[in-house]
């Protein structure tokens, strides 16, 4: 019985050298050039700032780093900036890798609706993709819409504001001067019940 091949014997002619093991070797070797080039045409500018966040996906990083532009906007009163001077959104980041693995998926399912929830209203463009004013306008929006959008941008609102506040560069503006237990010289005492008075 013959097999029939349906390879034209031109076509063939070329592969005749090739082993199996060079076979292998150019296929890796093409892999790894396209997948530079590819990376070096279509790759990140910001990829350094992008890899110092573990715990969020990139795609979370923009909603958290406009939501949290929207919600603090501290050029306007004078305040340190919320996201180049304070790292609000590394310490977002850090807070985040302590939470339990439900409200780690609960967060995660928040941030895409906040995502891509205006899409309808603002002509097919995502949240972190609106300019400022707009975002600005949409957080104003949730935080008066249905009983959902209001808890979720309550959340939202209360997870950067309390990063942003915690930094002691933030205090002055707030005139806070410090724990009073550091200024007072009060000896910690561990876990031990506090004095009845």
């Amino acid at each position: 019985m013959t097999q029939k091949n349906d390879f034209p014997p031109a076509m063939l002619g070329g592969l005749e050298p090739l082993s199996r093991r060079s076979l292998l070797r150019l296929t890796a070797v093409s892999g790894v050039a396209l997948t530079t080039g590819c990376a070096r045409m279509f790759g990140r500018k910001e990829a350094p700032d992008a890899l110092q966040y573990v715990n969020m996906t990139e795609a979370e990083i923009r909603v958290v780093t406009k939501f949290t532009r929207a919600v603090l906007p501290t050029a306007r009163h004078g305040l340190p900036d919320c996201i180049d001077e304070i790292p609000t959104i590394k310490n977002v980041d850090t807070m985040v890798g302590n939470m339990a693995p439900t409200q780690r998926d609960l967060l995660a399912l928040g941030l895409w609706v906040y995502e891509y929830r205006p899409m309808a209203s603002f002509k097919f463009s995502r949240f972190s993709t609106l300019d400022d004013e707009r975002a600005h306008a949409y957080v104003v929006a949730m935080q008066e819409g249905a009983f959902f959008e209001r808890g979720l941008t309550t959340t939202l609102k209360a997870l950067v504001t309390l990063n942003y506040w915690r930094d002691s560069r933030t205090w002055d503006a707030l005139d806070y001067w410090g724990p009073v237990t550091e200024r007072w010289g009060v000896r910690r005492l561990g876990n031990a019940p506090l004095p009845l008075s």
